[in-house]
């Protein structure tokens, strides 16, 4: 196991936005986006997110490796999509890593989430990851289509899992295989 893999930089959306692992100064940006979608209150669990930015910094020292990914998608210096991917610990689960994506609501629907989706795919192959794991709120239509077209599949439902400001919400279990035996 190595501590960082290479990861050359890949283009969406025109060949305007860049998507790469993430770098330390990429936290301040990460982080606006991040709590605008946070304050938008529908998309991601957080709401208000409170972490200040050297935390971030330190995270995206070592954005790709065989524990986890930070995966942004910028333009310019502008962070407009960041995907996480945690690798479990224990060793029975260690062939699964859990997902989260965020992409700022200006560049929705411009093919930012599938860049991302398939970075994240790209970083699990890389490190023998066999499943990804996430989780949906049951009204984000857009982001459960383009999984669905990834080929992540429901595996449940968490009912009243998420308590928000506005109330109880359900989230969607979906996950996909990437190992060679595609039993779904």
């Amino acid at each position: 196991m190595t501590d960082t893999l290479p990861a050359p930089a890949g283009r969406a959306a025109g060949g305007d936005v860049i998507v790469r692992p993430a770098r330390p100064r990429d936290a301040a940006s990460f982080l606006e986006m991040y709590a605008s979608v946070a304050a938008e209150r529908r998309f991601i669990r957080s709401e208000v997110v409170r972490q200040p930015v050297r935390d971030y910094r330190s995270q995206f020292r070592r954005s790709w490796n065989d524990e986890g990914a930070h995966v942004v998608a910028v333009v310019g210096d502008r962070v407009i999509g960041h995907a996480s991917v945690r690798r479990d610990e224990h060793p029975v689960t260690r062939h699964v890593a859990t997902l989260g994506m965020a992409v700022a609501a200006d560049w929705r629907g411009r093919g930012v989430g599938t860049k991302l989706l398939s970075e994240v795919i790209r970083w699990g192959r890389s490190v023998g990851v066999l499943k990804l794991l996430l989780s949906v709120y049951p009204d984000n239509e857009a982001a459960i289509a383009l999984y669905r077209r990834f080929g992540f599949v429901e595996e449940g439902r968490l009912a009243r899992q998420s308590r928000k400001s506005h109330g109880f919400e359900d989230e969607i279990l979906m996950a996909r295989w990437l190992g060679e035996d595609q039993r779904e």
